[in-house]
């Protein structure tokens, strides 16, 4: 249940005393302390935070009888407030809780509801400052991601079945590397271990969609996690989006970019080794290809894949890739089947 700033209050005294390991408190000490800050606080009052901290926030207590009666927590090496946060510090950690919460997959991370009973978060909380996008059709199983961030985080080799659309699920065992983000889909990128048709290779990694991934994974306790040997960013650094085609060596593509587009291209790269290139060179291009001489050329580095193709179609014609022919003739003929779809609607 939400906390309000007067409990909020009253609990960093309660816990700050309680997990003091130089001495125990009885009620009538908290009591006094608490109205120190906290005016007009009744003993019942006290009793029922010191119930709150135990049941809300999984705290145990060790309660004495003997004598005046004291009360601590069982573990005092863990206090569940540290040191205070400025006010500024907790409107950031608040923004950053409420983003946390829009993932689907991280219901089973109790510990997010835990800080946020700290920072007294309500489940009505005002609309978020930041917010993401989320393909609301996406249907990733149960806690899945945060059951995967958790095996990443703990370094387990893992069991998972995946589906391939139109193929049937299989099971296999990886070493699972990092959980990715793109074009509103989460993957996982793994390693799978040895097989009777395949040997080890740690420089193979595999990409699993998380909403092919059945939820029912298991540890392998009996296989040794393996580390990453491969430089993920730098290895994703070569491609558009997830698909690694490591067949596929790192090319040159040429493209030009009508005036409609041209702010947009500045300023939201298609690759991060976009490159305008000099006058020079534009005057260079525009003689080679004059139908283009009223656009803008660019470059960029990356290995081929179908996001590389989905990501120049979704400019339409105002971006053209002139090199290298096999992909400009490729994607060619997937905008020219597009065109024949639209076409036939209207025969």
């Amino acid at each position: 249940m939400p906390v309000n700033k007067d409990a909020l209050k009253r609990y960093r005294i309660i816990d700050r005393m309680l997990s003091n390991p130089n001495r125990d408190f009885t009620t009538g000490d908290i009591l006094k302390r608490v109205n120190q800050e906290c005016p007009h606080v009744s003993l019942r009052m006290i009793q029922k935070d010191i119930k709150a901290l135990e049941e809300e926030f999984s705290k145990e207590m060790i309660r004495n009888a003997v004598g005046r009666g004291t009360v601590r927590y069982a573990d005092q090496s863990e206090p569940l407030f540290y040191q205070e946060l400025t006010s500024d510090e907790e409107e950031v950690l608040r923004e950053v809780l409420k983003s946390l919460g829009q993932f689907e997959g991280l219901d089973n991370f109790t510990w997010l509801d835990l800080l946020k009973k700290k920072l007294e978060m309500s489940e009505t909380a005002a609309l978020p400052v930041i917010s993401f996008s989320k393909n609301e059709g996406l249907q990733i199983p149960g806690t899945l991601l945060g059951r995967l961030f958790m095996a990443i985080s703990q370094k387990s080799v893992i069991e998972l079945t995946y589906e391939p659309f139109g193929k049937a699920a299989y099971p296999i065992k990886v070493h699972p590397y990092q959980l990715k983000q793109y074009n509103d889909r989460w993957f996982l990128l793994c390693c799978p271990l040895a097989t009777k048709e395949f040997s080890f290779n740690p420089e193979f990694i595999l990409t699993f969609a998380l909403d092919r991934i059945k939820e029912d994974f298991k540890y392998v306790e009996e296989e040794v996690f393996v580390e990453c040997a491969v430089d993920l960013k730098g290895r994703f650094d070569e491609i558009i989006g997830v698909t690694l085609r490591q067949e596929n060596d790192v090319e040159d593509i040429y493209f030009a970019v009508d005036n409609f587009s041209l702010d947009y291209i500045r300023t939201k790269w298609i690759h991060s080794t976009q490159m305008e290139f000099d006058p020079e060179t534009q005057e260079d291009f525009r003689a080679k290809y004059p139908s283009l001489k009223d656009m803008t050329f660019f470059s960029i580095e990356c290995r081929e894949n179908q996001e590389l193709y989905a990501r120049f179609a979704s400019y339409m014609g105002n971006v053209v890739i002139v090199e290298p022919l096999h992909i400009k003739d490729k994607l060619q003929s997937y905008l020219k089947r597009a065109f024949e779809n639209y076409n036939s609607l209207y025969r």
